[in-house]
């Protein structure tokens, strides 16, 4: 598994199962996505495995490519959401299946980010005789252009899920995208069958506000709490893990403050040691003992931060890989082709291009 870039913290990957699932469905080979974006599969049980922020994009944006490219009428967002199941969160599911109402059942929206994704935050609002369910991703680089894949995934699991909930009954009434539209929108609106409208101020799914305490048919009070204290427990021992790899990384500072270096001050790329020691005020010597001590170098360290850049930067069509190879300190294309290839298993045209 490649490391997270730069101190994010990494996404837990539960749902790898589901994204296996809706691969398959649409004729994707995901096994080749996952090695080539440098996931180690032997590290991908759900109960554990992590996944950087910026690796999980780069997948959902393979995965809807090839899904096109395949000629498949399926739209990947739509079956990664239908196929969705708490196979490992299966309390969650207790909790929001044996809900009273459905604002009780929203409690569930506090949980998802610990459990599923850091980056997202679901928000229950209402406004005047609408109620709304939101949705933003908080990271640094986040966009309609790089999220719209993960909205309308979560969107479609949402709807399938009240859709069990309420029977024959529709809850949601209409739904406002931030990103554009896309090649894909007929499929959107064949599953949504409600009006979508695209480039507006929010991602959020709108319904009826009197809905939010209507009482729900399969209300079971003692399995709700029971399974509500399940979950929070489980939120708490997530909360408590990722505090210790805080604490971890903490406890190497030297490593990450080099690697924002880098990525900030990419001319030190191709200027050996010394520059870097230089830069950060120390004598090389010192600076390699202080390395030695964490288990890591500079060569390596050198690798992860060019790797980081180099996938972001093929993703700029206005940079020539030539241009990228110069500005990742590498003395000739023929030098960065090699070390990408060693690193994605795949050159950076063919990364490129996929």
């Amino acid at each position: 598994m490649t490391t997270p870039p730069f101190d994010e913290p990494p996404v837990p990957f539960i749902t790898v199962t589901n994204w296996v699932r809706a691969a398959t469905l649409c004729g994707v080979d995901i096994g080749r996505i996952f090695r080539e974006e440098g996931v180690d599969a032997s590290k991908l049980h759900p109960e554990t495995a992590l996944i950087p922020r910026e690796t999980m994009q780069h997948i959902m944006q393979r995965c809807v490519d090839d899904t096109r490219a395949s000629g498949s009428p399926l739209h990947f967002p739509i079956v990664l959401g239908e196929t969705f199941a708490f196979e490992y969160l299966s309390d969650i599911e207790t909790f929001i299946t044996t809900s009273p109402s459905l604002r009780d059942a929203a409690r569930a929206l506090e949980w998802l980010p610990a459990l599923i994704n850091p980056y997202m935050r679901l928000t229950l609002t209402e406004h005047g005789a609408e109620a709304r369910l939101s949705l933003t991703f908080e990271h640094a680089d986040a966009t309609p252009a790089n999220t719209w894949h993960f909205t309308e995934g979560t969107f479609v699991t949402f709807v399938k899920f009240t859709r069990l909930l309420l029977g024959a009954r529709e809850l949601f009434g209409r739904i406002t995208f931030r990103h554009s539209p896309h090649s894909d929108r007929a499929a959107c609106e064949a599953f949504f069958q409600m009006p979508l409208s695209y480039d507006e101020s929010v991602n959020a799914l709108w319904f009826d506000r009197a809905l939010l305490d209507q009482p729900l048919r399969g209300a079971f009070p003692l399995l709700h709490e029971q399974a509500a204290h399940r979950v929070a427990e489980r939120v708490a021992q997530r909360v408590e893990q990722r505090h210790e790899r805080t604490l971890h990384d903490a406890a190497t500072p030297l490593v990450a403050q080099i690697e924002r270096t880098l990525a900030g001050k990419p001319h030190l790329l191709g200027q050996g040691l010394q520059a870097l020691a230089d830069e950060l005020h120390l004598h090389p010597r010192t600076l390699q003992r202080r390395l030695r001590e964490h288990a890591e170098s500079h060569s390596a360290i050198l690798g992860r931060v060019r790797h980081d850049l180099a996938r972001q930067w093929l993703q700029d069509a206005n940079l020539s890989i030539e241009d990228i190879s110069e500005r990742l300190g590498f003395s000739d294309r023929r030098s960065f082709t090699q070390a990408f290839t060693r690193w994605s298993g795949v050159t950076p045209s063919d990364y490129r291009r996929r």
